[in-house]
């Protein structure tokens, strides 16, 4: 099947599945939205009725924990969704609508090693968030293999622009200076001001799935802009866009949580299969993010 035909889209109020709707419908594509109760990744029957009566082509799995702070905090409910609950969706897929391809959103957080990050690059769980992301691609590569189906597993590196959750540190970051107001002060403590990610637009993220939704394209890719900036970084672009002064006051444990100071991803895979690049620059990303929060 070319093209993404009826599209499926779990998580549909959340920061990026908010996005992979607009950018479905502006492209002429028929979608069907669902959150919670009615797309619940914990409710087995719930899901095959969903499939049987939206008959999607396509399936995008946006839903599930996506704070790695909270899945510390919990991490049997992390596994509960973000792996028992994928599995119940490729379940109720295989049962209800086989021909259907399925986009599961995973995380950079699965990598070990130095970076740039591949998809050749080596796996390792160090926090409950990034073994559940793991296990829940394992299953993914289960169902490929072992039932036909057509799975695409995407390796989202850290998101940003606007809508982004409170609990990112860009949003943090951004709260922070519109408190202190334009010629204000403010501290914002964090672990490591050091730590380096790579950022994408969440909008440039939305469009990088509709791309291979449209297309025939199962396995594994990564999601990324291909460059790391570090909290220090951010916390200084904040600042010119906002005209507040930012000062990030570290744990002073030279590390972060995650163990990786720098992530920075190689997005040459993705492009080749779609021809996506990057078009929102992180500068813009951040001063529509401060727009959104009434800066």
């Amino acid at each position: 099947m070319t093209g993404a035909g009826t599209v499926l889209v779990l998580g549909a109020t959340g920061f990026l599945g908010g996005r992979i709707v607009d950018e479905f419908e502006a492209a002429g594509v028929e979608v069907a939205a669902a959150s919670r109760p009615e797309g619940d990744l914990l409710d087995p029957a719930g899901l095959r009725e969903l499939i049987a009566r939206t008959a999607p082509d396509t399936v995008v799995n946006a839903a599930g924990m996506t704070s790695p702070a909270i899945a510390r905090e919990r991490p049997a409910d992390c596994f509960a969704v973000n792996t028992g609950g994928m599995l119940n969706l490729l379940e109720a897929v295989r049962l209800e609508a086989p021909g259907a391809r399925v986009l599961a959103l995973s995380s950079a957080a699965v990598y070990a090693g130095e970076p740039p990050f591949t998809e050749n690059s080596p796996t390792a769980a160090t926090t409950p968030y990034a073994a559940s992301k793991i296990a829940m691609e394992i299953l993914c590569g289960q169902y490929s293999r072992g039932h036909g189906m057509t799975v695409t597993v995407l390796r989202c590196f850290n998101l940003t622009g606007p809508g982004e959750p409170a609990s990112q540190a860009t949003s943090e970051f951004a709260r922070a200076a519109i408190e202190a107001g334009a010629g204000g002060r403010a501290e914002v403590r964090v672990g490591e001001p050091a730590t380096a990610r790579d950022f994408t637009d969440v909008r440039d993220a939305a469009r990088a799935i509709r791309l291979l939704a449209e297309g025939e394209h199962d396995g594994t890719f990564d999601l990324c802009s291909g460059s790391a900036t570090s909290l220090q970084e951010l916390a200084g672009m904040i600042s010119e866009l906002s005209g507040a002064e930012l000062s990030l006051r570290g744990s002073g444990t030279g590390q972060p949580a995650s163990g990786l100071l720098s992530v920075r991803g190689d997005a040459s895979k993705l492009a080749l299969a779609t021809g996506w690049k990057p078009e929102i620059g992180l500068r813009e990303s951040l001063a529509d993010l401060l727009d959104s929060l009434g800066a």
